[in-house]
């Protein structure tokens, strides 16, 4: 255990991030079944616990409900939108999940702000420049037209507070690699090591960390409203073809509560992400994806 902590950087990444988020614990694990639900079944517990402690004030434990940064090095039964499985390779992959307490009113376009928090972290843009990694509505990431990644996004009540786990995997390095050789590509899949063949996990996650947690702090006040601009320009549905449930049109952005706007013959259509899948007209390749 000790190894891959210090191979994450973990004393290092916490003494950077607990500021912002006080009472923050962050754990490697070198194998879990998925880290959403080992956030989320830890909520439930400790929540269950504490509950029962309630009449004994002495029995109370403080570090119940406190954030959590959860990764892991293999993931072997990651979960996307739907129920949809998402695969993690040992080595060749990034899966984690934050979990923190959110008082949010309104939850709309939230996997739309880590999308983007996500994507600029790992690729800047200059004000000219045209965007490799692109957004996929609602939840995915896409490099070069083919997925990168996924956002999913959970929620448990505990007590008067509701607990977000937000989960995030991305593919690093190609499950074909060899020698470190990249392959050429013929699947949907898209790896980080092509938009720099310096990046690793633990790099991508130092990168990703803070303005994740700080995207996930002002959303509170701010929404995706904030977001929308950014959005837009790494959105690549915007102009194309596809089907969204039942309604078939052509994609014409979203809108400032992070719904998509779907131009169909009966006119403008918003999608909620709650309501429907998003799939190309045409499209065979993977689904949206998660954690």
């Amino acid at each position: 255990m000790a190894e891959h902590h210090q191979q994450w950087g973990a004393e290092a990444l916490w003494q950077d991030l607990e500021p912002l988020l006080p009472g923050l614990s962050i754990e490697v694990l070198a194998r879990t079944e998925s880290t959403n639900t080992t956030l989320l079944e830890r909520v439930r517990s400790e929540h269950h616990q504490r509950s029962s402690l309630e009449r004994n004030p002495y029995g109370r434990r403080a570090h119940d409900l406190q954030p959590c940064l959860l990764v892991a090095e293999h993931q072997t039964h990651g979960r996307g939108r739907m129920g949809r499985s998402w695969h993690a390779t040992p080595g060749a992959s990034l899966t984690f999940s934050l979990s923190l307490p959110l008082a949010l009113s309104d939850w709309s376009g939230l996997s739309l702000v880590v999308g983007c928090a996500v994507a600029d972290a790992l690729e800047p843009l200059q004000p000219e420049q045209a965007p490799r990694l692109q957004l996929k509505w609602p939840n995915d990431l896409w490099l070069d037209g083919r997925k990168l990644g996924g956002v999913l996004i959970e929620t448990v009540q505990a007590g008067g507070q509701r607990v977000a786990v937000v989960g995030v995997g991305l593919n690093i390095l190609a499950a074909e690699a060899r020698d470190g050789e990249l392959p050429s590509y013929s699947t949907g899949f898209a790896s980080l090591s092509e938009l720099d063949a310096a990046w690793t996990a633990p790099l991508a996650l130092a990168r990703i960390a803070r303005p994740l947690i700080e995207a996930l702090l002002a959303f509170p006040q701010q929404g995706f409203a904030a977001w929308q601009s950014i959005y837009a320009r790494r959105d690549c549905l915007v102009g194309r073809a596809l089907t969204a449930g039942t309604h078939s049109g052509e994609a014409r952005g979203v809108n400032a509560q992070g719904e998509l706007l779907l131009q169909t013959a009966d006119g403008l259509l918003p999608v909620s992400s709650g309501e429907v899948s998003v799939r190309l007209t045409g499209d065979t390749g993977p689904a949206a994806g998660g954690r």
